[in-house]
């Protein structure tokens, strides 16, 4: 009885996705390569607003964070097979990062050299608008268009 208890036991487990798996991360606005040990054929976001996915060729994915959030990763072989299966957590900024929280509003700034705002998904939107103004300004003057 016992022998049989533990081969089910083996067998269940070794059957068990693994819940307990690590997600898989990456940051807002960052994209991060994934190696499959399969061709793939079909790849979906449970969220596309959290993340988006580039298949580069058959093997490697590309990986960019779109907003904070969490979701999964499926990606299915040609017989219809799961052959990579993730939670998908995408997060903040590095170390270079700094956000304000000020009366319930969030400002995010990228401090690589000094302290600079930048826009981030989340921010208070006058803030949010305000870095976006100069930004496409700043763009449409390299282009030569102001």
């Amino acid at each position: 009885m016992t022998k049989t208890f533990f081969a089910a036991l083996a067998i269940c487990l070794a059957l068990a996705p693994a819940a307990a798996a690590d997600p898989f991360k990456v940051k807002v606005d960052e994209t991060v390569t994934l190696k499959l040990n399969q061709p793939a054929n079909s790849v979906v976001v449970g969220n596309a607003t959290v993340a988006d996915v580039t298949v580069h060729d058959a093997r490697t994915l590309l990986v960019t964070g779109k907003a904070f959030g969490s979701t999964n990763l499926t990606v299915l072989d040609r017989s219809g097979n799961t052959i990579y299966s993730s939670q998908l957590t995408v997060g903040g900024e590095d170390d270079a990062g700094l956000t304000i929280v000020r009366s319930g509003a969030t400002y995010s700034y990228s401090c690589v050299d000094k302290c600079r705002a930048t826009p981030m998904v989340g921010d208070a939107p006058s803030h949010f608008q305000d870095v976006m103004t100069t930004v496409t300004g700043k763009q449409q003057t390299a282009k030569g268009q102001q």
